[in-house]
């Protein structure tokens, strides 16, 4: 009986390589067995070096071999997978690729790598139905997200430095961090992570230094190395990411912002419909005044990006007063 439990045991993860080799590029060993790792099953690099060249060498499969450097990567060498799952139908492969797309950095490194294969089939399966009739290939056609602020490139984030950051964060674990701060001097510093922020094209590391009871955040493409500690976080009680994430707008504001109640007269009635249609909060009022004018009221946080904003729409919203009043 141990016999077959052993024999079942070695299938199953045989089929558990196969899933994780893409057909459309060659995937090295150490990416498969990364991949095999984030799932929870650890395969020594010998061992599976060993099943992949049984596989090859088996000619059940249509595997290629990349032999050119060591160790060899492989691929699928057909478009037609002899294995169910490995085929996916348009619409969880559309699915697939609006997350991948969307959600690349609010999952956990090792949840990324895991993900990798199922990625790298939905691409797959959107490009084989290129050039024919298919509502799902179009969808992504059809679907766009429109940012207020101008496009920029996003700053270089090392995979090694955000696979290192949200796994840390995934199991609660303490990281050596070293980075560079606004006045680009180098630091080292053990912290407690608490939360991953992303903020258009940036994104944010909210945790606790060592030593000190204040909340930071540090940006992650100013870390240059980070180093998963095998020691506990320090949890933070009550902490709120949403509060804090109110509280805060990073690379906007700094400790110094405060409350104010903010008064826009203007005479765009387009914007007072988009404004109240889309309010900057719920204390937000808008009146229309007997000579046409409308004048907005709300407490906000004063900011670079509010200052952005009644600039950016100054000419188009016609505004032709703002006001605002400390509050706190």
């Amino acid at each position: 009986m141990a016999r077959q439990m052993n024999a079942i045991n070695q299938a199953m993860l045989y089929l558990e390589v196969i899933k994780r080799i893409p057909r459309h590029r060659f995937i090295s060993t150490v990416e498969i067995q990364n991949s095999l790792r984030a799932s929870g099953i650890e395969v020594q690099t010998l061992t599976l070096q060993r099943y992949l060249k049984q596989l090859y060498e088996s000619g059940n499969l249509p595997l290629e071999r990349d032999d050119r450097t060591k160790p060899y990567s492989y691929r699928m060498g057909t478009d037609t997978s002899p294995f169910p799952f490995n085929k996916l139908s348009p619409q969880e492969a559309m699915m697939l690729r609006l997350i991948e797309a969307n959600l690349r950095y609010q999952l956990p490194g090792k949840l990324n790598k895991a993900m990798e294969p199922f990625f790298d089939a939905a691409r797959q399966t959107l490009s084989d139905v290129q050039g024919r009739i298919s509502h799902e290939n179009e969808w992504l056609n059809k679907v766009a997200v429109v940012s207020n602020n101008l496009p920029q490139i996003p700053p270089d984030i090392k995979p090694r430095i955000f696979e290192a950051v949200s796994n840390a964060l995934f199991e609660n674990k303490k990281l050596r961090l070293t980075y560079h701060n606004t006045a680009r001097e180098e630091k080292t510093k053990n912290v407690s992570p608490i939360g991953l922020v992303q903020q258009d094209i940036r994104l944010y590391l909210v945790c606790r230094f060592d030593g000190y009871t204040d909340i930071r955040h540090l940006a992650l493409h100013r870390i240059t190395e980070a180093e998963l500690l095998n020691e506990p976080a320090q949890r933070e009680k009550n902490f709120n990411i949403k509060k804090y994430v109110k509280d805060h707008h990073f690379n906007y504001s700094d400790e110094h912002s405060h409350i104010v109640r903010l008064t826009l007269e203007f005479t765009n009635e387009a914007t007072a419909l988009n404004l109240t249609e889309a309010p900057f909060n719920r204390s937000q009022k808008i009146e229309k005044n007997a000579d046409g004018h409308y004048v907005l009221t709300v407490e906000i946080e004063d900011s670079l990006l509010l200052d952005g904003w009644i600039n950016t729409w100054r000419g188009p919203a016609g505004i032709i007063r703002v006001d605002k009043t400390v509050l706190s």
